[in-house]
């Protein structure tokens, strides 16, 4: 082979190597991990899912936490919402916060409701029932003036964004997901250190909702099954169990039997809120709790073709 050739050949090995090499940078870039936006950074324009209405909202945590489990935080945040169907194009770090990209297409004026409801800290238990005291129809919940009649808030119901409102190795007080009972608990017999998964599943039959089922570690289920078998031989309300997350009750059966595999958690879930709640459970637990504290709707447009929202009609402290 003559020099010339050679050099013609070396040529295009190294811009055959340059083209693939560009190929996977662009292959990394278009996947669904998370993306995250350098402090300060606003020029990055949003992907075409997000090529029409989107949010930015700021989470402010409970308490003081360091970067690193802020970017841990991120990461749950992101799975949780990826389980849920929420479709959150990034989270980042910044300034002790976590600032979360939405779209709105999905879920509209609902967004904001559904993020506030994965950023609690997703504390999972599981007690025995000490005993139950329902809500008067049309009375005040405990702690709350007037006539509403939801008990969240006053913290005798483990008002869910309280933080450390399910303390595992303490008897409390927790009021049901359906504001009409306030529980008394036993000390947690199982925590989400104890769940070994949890998946949304759908109606068995028409009228039903979906609902949310939980697997246990070999030491959860091993605590499961003697806690069911110690609420069978009980009679009401001791015969109940409860399984509580941040404070509030999600399902309190009676028990008739020892019940030696998973925990079925059923309500008037939709698919969405049966994802949702299991994304939270399944993803683990949120150093700490967060607040949304702004949230600014805007929609890329004219003027605004870099994707960063413009200030829109809502915004909240």
């Amino acid at each position: 082979m003559t020099e010339p050739s050679r050099n013609r050949l070396a040529r295009s090995f190294v811009a055959t190597t340059v083209a693939t090499a560009m190929l996977l940078v662009a292959a990394a870039c278009s996947s669904d991990d998370p993306v995250d936006f350098k402090d300060g950074d606003r020029s990055d324009s949003v992907d075409g899912t997000l090529g029409r209405d989107f949010a930015e909202a700021t989470l402010q945590p409970e308490t003081s936490l360091a970067a690193s489990q802020l970017t841990a935080a991120a990461t749950i945040v992101r799975k949780r919402a990826s389980s849920g169907g929420l479709p959150v194009k990034n989270v980042t770090v910044r300034d002790g916060t976590l600032v979360v990209r939405v779209s709105l297409t999905k879920f509209g004026a609902d967004t904001k409701q559904r993020l506030a409801a994965i950023v609690g800290t997703g504390r999972l238990t599981v007690r025995a029932v000490s005993s139950v005291t329902p809500f008067p129809p049309g009375t005040a919940g405990p702690g709350t003036p007037g006539t509403d009649t939801t008990p969240m808030g006053g913290s005798e119901c483990g008002d869910s964004s309280a933080s450390g409102a399910d303390p595992a190795g303490s008897e409390v007080r927790a009021c049901d997901d359906k504001s009409k009972e306030k529980y008394v608990l036993a000390p947690a017999v199982i925590t989400g250190a104890d769940v070994a998964g949890a998946e949304a599943r759908a109606p068995e039959a028409a009228g039903l909702g979906w609902t949310v089922a939980v697997k246990w570690t070999n030491k959860g289920q091993d605590a499961f099954t003697r806690l069911t078998i110690e609420a069978a031989g009980g009679r009401l309300p001791t015969n109940r169990i409860a399984i509580v997350c941040d404070g509030r009750v999600l399902v309190a059966p009676s028990v008739q039997s020892g019940i030696p595999g998973e925990a079925v958690i059923s309500g008037t879930y939709d698919e969405a809120d049966a994802r949702q709640l299991a994304g939270t459970i399944d993803g683990g637990a949120l150093p700490t709790g967060f607040r949304i504290a702004s949230y600014v709707e805007g929609q890329p447009g004219a003027g605004n073709e870099g994707g960063s929202p413009r200030p829109g009609p809502t915004v909240t402290g």
